[in-house]
């Protein structure tokens, strides 16, 4: 059949037509300049995107975040050798996505105060809050004239148009290859938007002419800023540095105050940051092995009779085994046994039930599911709630139902009540609800 050569052919002459318009549309060298001095009026983000190939990277909002404590719109100070603060100032005058850094501060601070470590917490969709991120810097780059999409819509209309001749040619050959089926139309559209993914993904930022003279500007910058010591600066020592320092950071020379800055770093499972008690501090949490801790105790005793049973049946065989061969007394066999199973039995059963309850106050700091069975479309979940109660640094989670574990947020200073022995909530009270913003 001619018609598969003929699908082929379409397919490599669709290939050959991108790879064209791909080498045609590619971003303009940028020869870096000699280094210099001189700051352009690029703010730092914007710096990030053009000299990183025109990709976004993560130093984009801690070196927002540093602009805006050169600029006073807020105020970094450190207070010790493991705590900085942010604390917010007067605001006028931001462009959106300096806003949406200064809102997120401000969304998380106590009384206008926040430590520079806890800027990963807060209930928030990370990859929502970094796509409006990255789209606003994306905007001023285009209204500066720096960038601009790939393909102009001319371009992509031709695109989608000779995507359409693959397509229609593989449809009608599996179709007249079995006419019975009518598999040929959904050929043809998996083709067509294939290849429509292809070309969407392949949409990249790109500089203009403009753009690759500001990002060869900026290397020269970068090179002149290698020369300083920013590598090992302190996010507070913006004090000092001004704006330099948000420069450096955006272009990659200021690694230490960008880490000390996670405003675009998904929070720590296992470090948080609490201001429970009027003082912000990082406490750390322990999620246990859950053989015994942080189920519920009748689920604990359930379990531990069925392992009870089962040990000692099998203790049983073994002794059993043992004893036909003179290695253990005949009389002891069955004593043997029911002391193994008693005791596995016993000891978590006791702990469930003899445990006792108690009330714990504190401000909850780690809300986590972990998937611990089941199949795709009925998942199970553990649910863990770690609760600072102002009492220590080194905090265990506890397990709970996942009912009330989505009526709570973190941050939310609650009232529960814990059965001590295993680490369950089987009550929770909300004394006051957490001001936080999604980011």
């Amino acid at each position: 059949m001619l018609l598969w050569p003929a699908a082929a052919a379409a397919l490599a002459l669709w290939a050959l037509l991108l790879l064209a318009l791909a080498l045609a549309t590619r971003t303009p060298d940028a020869d870096p300049v000699p280094p210099t001095s001189v700051f352009a009026a690029e703010p730092p983000a914007v710096v990030d995107l053009i000299t990183g190939g025109w990709r976004l990277c993560e130093e984009a909002a801690a070196a927002t975040l540093l602009d805006l404590a050169a600029r006073g719109a807020v105020q970094i100070e450190e207070i010790g050798p493991e705590l900085s603060l942010v604390r917010l100032r007067q605001a006028d005058g931001l462009n959106p996505y300096e806003r949406l850094v200064h809102d997120h501060v401000r969304s998380l601070s106590r009384d206008g105060v926040v430590a520079t470590g806890a800027l990963a917490e807060g209930a928030r969709d990370l990859k929502s809050w970094w796509k409006r991120f990255r789209k606003q810097v994306i905007a001023d780059a285009r209204q500066r004239g720096l960038s601009q999409p790939r393909w102009s819509r001319a371009q992509l209309a031709l695109l989608t148009a000779a995507a359409a001749v693959p397509a229609v040619v593989i449809a009608v050959a599996v179709t007249l290859a079995d006419p019975e089926h009518e598999g040929g139309l959904g050929a043809g559209l998996l083709t067509f938007l294939g290849l429509m993914v292809l070309t969407r993904r392949l949409n990249r930022e790109r500089g203009t002419e403009l753009g690759a003279q500001a990002a060869a500007h900026w290397l020269g910058v970068r090179a002149h800023l290698a020369a300083g010591r920013f590598a090992e600066q302190p996010a507070a020592s913006v004090t000092i540095w001004g704006r330099p320092l948000a420069y450096a950071a955006a272009l990659g020379l200021a690694p230490h105050a960008v880490r000390s800055l996670p405003v675009s770093v998904p929070a720590d499972d296992r470090r948080a940051w609490s201001d429970y008690g009027g003082r912000w501090h990082a406490v750390e949490v322990r999620y246990p092995a859950r053989l015994i801790w942080g189920r519920e105790p009748l689920h604990v005793v359930g379990r531990s009779l069925v392992a009870g049973f089962f040990l000692g049946f099998w203790t049983w065989i073994g002794l059993l085994i043992l004893s036909a061969f003179d290695l253990w007394p005949r009389g002891l066999v069955q004593p043997g046994a029911f002391a193994v199973g008693f005791v596995v039995a016993a000891v978590p059963t006791a702990r469930a039930l003899l445990g006792g309850h108690g009330w714990a106050e504190g401000q909850i700091v780690r809300l986590r599911r972990q998937r611990s069975g089941g199949n795709e479309n009925q998942p199970k979940y553990v649910h863990w709630c770690a609760i600072d109660e102002g009492t220590g640094r080194e905090l265990r989670a506890y397990g709970m139902a996942g009912e009330q574990w989505a009526l709570l947020s973190e941050g939310d200073v609650v009232r529960v009540r814990v059965a001590r022995g295993v680490g369950w909530i089987d009550t929770t009270e909300v004394l006051s609800r957490a001001v936080r913003g999604d980011r």
